[in-house]
Parts: structure tokens; C-alpha cells; sequence
């Protein structure tokens, strides 16, 4: 059941992102150029073991004939509540379960969650062995980064290798500096040389500033990784995955904007109509008057708005330069 072991190298991932990498825009990006994995949003184990359950259900929602292995990524505090929820995601049909201790979200570090739980041992030890056991067969994963406050890779990352883990996907900025510093992909091939002395079976994939498959590849070729994983590349490349160019027209890009529109009704989403709206640049830009159409674009607030302004825009027949 170790679909880990079955990818082609080197393989990609959509990273998980919060509010972004729902059901909805993980169909979109599948539909358009399609990443070997795909990852849930952050799903909270406490939130999931509480009177919130219903809320954070809606984030294990799986899509219909999904194509792709598709991992639930989890947080929390409560070895007990990781053991729960892995028992329950291991019954949902997803391919594996990965353990968030990389998040640098300052409210969640705070209470030593995520990347918060970077340095802390015993505690990560723990729910790691709490989350295999609950998920039983199914692969267990770890995303995280290379220090709190300062750089701790060697030390983290071989107390990582040793828990049994199937994959170690790292992020090559401590959690502190968030994204505001160029990754420091260094960082990443001493984990992979660290990999090949401890734990030969776990693969390793890196994460920080790759743009695009070709970025990705040439990350590759200088680290080791076995994979390769996309956050925010894909806000400025909806075909980041594309493993040859993808020409594209204005109206080819709107197209794909109402069809993540159209799947954003379909799905019954329970989200608010603003969340689609961080979206609305990935696609409504690269030609002269986009900024203008975007601008009127923020300015809806219903799936048919949309669909009157872009039915009634004037865009070019080819790509232009931003003005």
C-alpha cells in the first residue's frame, strides 16, 4: 500500500496550502497539468476530535475519479487525537497521511504546533508513533523545515529518518523566516546524504522557490532529491506541472477560470465566494488590460458576475506584455 515506493523519479507534488488546495483547485490543476501527488489542505486533529468535526470534515473531502495518489495532511498537539484521526483518514480511501511540523503560521508555532514542534523530540516522537499506529498500512509522511529560529537540519532531519517515516519532504527556510529569504537548497542535499546513511528506504523531496517542473528538475540533478514539491509556483504558472511549454491564450486561461468557478458550485463548497478570489490572478494576467479585468473581477461577489464580466471582456487573440 506504499504508493511512495511505486512513483517514477523524480516525481511532483502540489504542496498542501491552506484555503488553496481544496477539492476544487486540486481538480483544476489535475485537470490541467497534473503533479504525480496531491495534498489536502491542513486538516487539524483536535479540530477533527471536537465539536468543530463537521467544519474539518469538509477538508477530507476526496474527489470523484481521483487519478492521482492523494495525501491527508494532518496537525495537532494530541498524540491521541493523531492516532484517532489517522484511523479515521486510513479508512478513507487516501493514499497516505502526512504530518504538518512545518507550518510557520505565528499563532500555531506559538501553541507548538507545526513548526512549532521543531526541536521538541520527545513530543514530535510521539505523535509520529501515535499517527503510524493509527494509520496502519498506509504510508506516514513528514513535511517540515530546517529549523526554528536557526538551522538545525542535521541534527532534525536525522531524528526524523530514524521514526520509520516513508517520505521526509523539506522546506529549506527555518520557520522563522518564513518566505522571506531565498531557500537554501544546500540544506536539502545534506538531508539526502544524511537519508542514505540512516534510512536508505525514505524518500526525500524538496520544497522552497522551485517555480516549475524545469526549476525542479535542474533541483534534482544538483541535490538528489527524489521529488519535487510546487507551492506557490503554481499562483504564477497554472501549468507549472507541464512538462513541455504550454501556449496560451487570454481567453484559454478564462476558460480555465470558469471551469474552477463551475466546479466551485458543483462540489457544494461550503466555502465563501472571497476565498475564489485569490485565485482570480493566476489566471487574469500576462496581457495588456488584465490588471483592469482583475480589478472588476474582485469587485463580484457571485459565480454568475463572474461569468457576465468575462463573457463582456475584450481580451487579446494572442499573449501581450503587461503594459
Amino acid at each position: 500500500m506504499n504508493f511512495w515506493q511505486k512513483l517514477p523519479k523524480p516525481f511532483f507534488i502540489l504542496a498542501p496550502m491552506d484555503d488553496v488546495t481544496d477539492v476544487v483547485f486540486r481538480q483544476v490543476v489535475a485537470r490541467v497539468a497534473a503533479p504525480d501527488v496531491l495534498f489536502t489542505e491542513f486538516v487539524a486533529t483536535d479540530g477533527l476530535q471536537s465539536a468543530g468535526r463537521e467544519h474539518t470534515l469538509q477538508r477530507l473531502e476526496i474527489e470523484p475519479n481521483l487519478s492521482r495518489p492523494l495525501v491527508a495532511q494532518i496537525w495537532g498537539a494530541n498524540p491521541d487525537n493523531y492516532y484517532t484521526s489517522a484511523k479515521e483518514i486510513a479508512a478513507m480511501g487516501f493514499a497516505g497521511i502526512d504530518i504538518n511540523f512545518g507550518c510557520p503560521e505565528r499563532g500555531i508555532v506559538a501553541r507548538g504546533c507545526c513548526g512549532g514542534m521543531i526541536g521538541r523530540y520527545k513530543e514530535a516522537a510521539a505523535i509520529i508513533e501515535a499517527t503510524k499506529r493509527g494509520a496502519g498500512q498506509l504510508p506516514v509522511s513528514v513535511k517540515t523545515r530546517i529549523g526554528l529560529s536557526e538551522v538545525i537540519t542535521e541534527e532534525w532531519a536525522s531524528f526524523l529518518l530514524e521514526q520509520g517515516i516513508s517520505a521526509l519532504i523539506i522546506h529549506a527556510r527555518t520557520v522563522r523566516e518564513m518566505s522571506r529569504v531565498p531557500a537554501r537548497w544546500d540544506e536539502i542535499a545534506k538531508v539526502v546524504a544524511l537519508r542514505d546513511k540512516l534510512a536508505p528506504g525514505t524518500l526525500i523531496i524538496g520544497n522552497g522557490d522551485v517555480a516549475d517542473r524545469a526549476e525542479g528538475l535542474q533541483r534534482v540533478a544538483e541535490t538528489g532529491v527524489d521529488g519535487i514539491m510546487i507551492g506557490r509556483g503554481i499562483f504564477h504558472d497554472i501549468f507549472a506541472f507541464s512538462d513541455e511549454p504550454s501556449p496560451t491564450t487570454p481567453s484559454h486561461r478564462l476558460g480555465i477560470l470558469l471551469d474552477h468557478v463551475q466546479l466551485y458550485e458543483t462540489t457544494g463548497n461550503s466555502k465563501p465566494f472571497h476565498i475564489l478570489k485569490k485565485f482570480f490572478k493566476i489566471y487574469v494576467s500576462g496581457w495588456r488590460g488584465a490588471s483592469d479585468l482583475r480589478a472588476q473581477l474582485m469587485d463580484t461577489s457571485t459565480p454568475d458576475q463572474v461569468r457576465t464580466i468575462i463573457a463582456t471582456a475584450e481580451v487579446p487573440e494572442a499573449m501581450l506584455p503587461v503594459s
